[in-house]
């Protein structure tokens, strides 16, 4: 079964990417997922450039809501912290 990637947006975490033994070749931007006897194949889009943007700073006002915001997706637990080493 192939599935482009550019067909829809989804985040996957870490530990369901371990769990499931999935294999990801980068270097071809593609994802294979064992599906019981069957493997699923993800293919990137191999024809764009990747997504390369410049952060911007927000206004003391805007990085305020950001904040509360942030402070209640995570009460909520719709989020949660992260740290990369």
């Amino acid at each position: 079964m192939l599935i482009e990637l550019g067909t829809f947006d989804v985040i996957i975490g870490m530990d369901w990417l371990v769990e499931q033994d999935v294999v990801i070749v980068y270097g071809k931007k593609v994802v294979h997922v064992p599906y019981k006897n069957k493997t699923l194949v993800v293919e990137g889009d191999r024809g764009t450039a990747p997504v390369a943007c410049a952060p911007y700073r927000l206004a003391p006002s805007e990085m305020k809501e950001l904040a509360k915001q942030l402070q209640e997706l995570s009460e909520k637990e719709f989020i949660r912290p992260s740290s990369s080493p």
